[in-house]
């Protein structure tokens, strides 16, 4: 393929990726503790020009011509969302650092900032999609006395009984040494990834690592939509002009063709 046609081929192809990403980002701008994903660009294969390519001036320094250029959906904006006021008593937000733990289906621990809770039937603390929040609780679900549950800015959960309140376990906050290298796997959840299994900490154990909870509310989207839409026409009329390089390099050589 000529070069031209490959530099304008991949240009709309990481164009396409990034508006792919954007509306991804848009779509999720109302779900509880959803983080953006960002878009890296970097250039493919640079051939370096010199005096034996062609003929430069002398003031010419470090010519290239590139193959074109590259996207990747590849990392998370991890920034702090709105929050949302709740009717649910245990419905909680971190304001600093620090993820909550829930369960896959798998069993595995996953990460995740979506702190709108309720009790289900079962007695267990479970988030917007049903997921069982990892707790460590001091007096079993089935022997917790009548009474509404409450939860602190540590984490501690409360059962407030007319007598008071009675102290039944902690939710315990989690962090990882690069939350970069989180890996997102959907619903809004992280998974471990093995080189950093072995930086997980967490807040019973290092409390001071941790940001407190706020409780009454939930972190929403942190997805800026004046911003993303923003991005999104920006990206929209850099797909334009590749796609008119494709359309200019046909007609040049269309016209070549005709006179050979």
């Amino acid at each position: 393929m000529r070069i031209p046609y490959s530099i304008s081929k991949s240009g709309l192809k990481a164009q396409q990726n990034k508006l792919d990403t954007i509306a991804h980002n848009i779509s999720n701008s109302d779900t509880a503790g959803y983080k953006q994903k960002t878009v890296s660009f970097r250039e493919l294969l640079v051939n370096d020009i010199n005096e034996q390519d062609a003929l430069l001036s002398g003031n010419a320094n470090n010519l290239g011509l590139n193959r074109g250029v590259l996207s990747s959906t590849n990392g998370t904006d991890f920034s702090a969302g709105s929050l949302v006021q709740s009717e649910e008593n245990l419905s909680v937000s971190v304001n600093g650092e620090g993820f909550f733990g829930v369960r896959n289906e798998a069993g595995d621990l996953v990460l995740t900032r979506d702190g709108n809770f309720t009790l289900d039937e079962n007695k267990q603390i479970v988030n917007s999609r049903g997921q069982v929040v990892e707790t460590n609780l001091t007096i079993p679900a089935d022997a917790w006395p009548e009474g509404e549950v409450q939860v602190g800015s540590s984490g501690e959960i409360f059962i407030q009984t007319g007598e008071g309140q009675i102290n039944v376990g902690v939710i315990p906050l989690y962090n990882v040494e690069n939350p970069q290298a989180l890996i997102p796997i959907g619903d809004n959840n992280f998974s471990i990834p093995p080189e950093q299994a072995g930086t997980l900490i967490n807040s019973i154990e290092n409390p001071g690592a941790f940001g407190t909870l706020l409780t009454g509310v939930y972190e929403n989207s942190n997805v800026d939509l004046a911003q993303s839409f923003t991005d999104m026409i920006m990206a929209q009329r850099a797909y334009s002009l590749n796609a008119q390089v494709t359309r200019s390099t046909d007609e040049i050589y269309s016209l070549i063709n005709q006179f050979t």
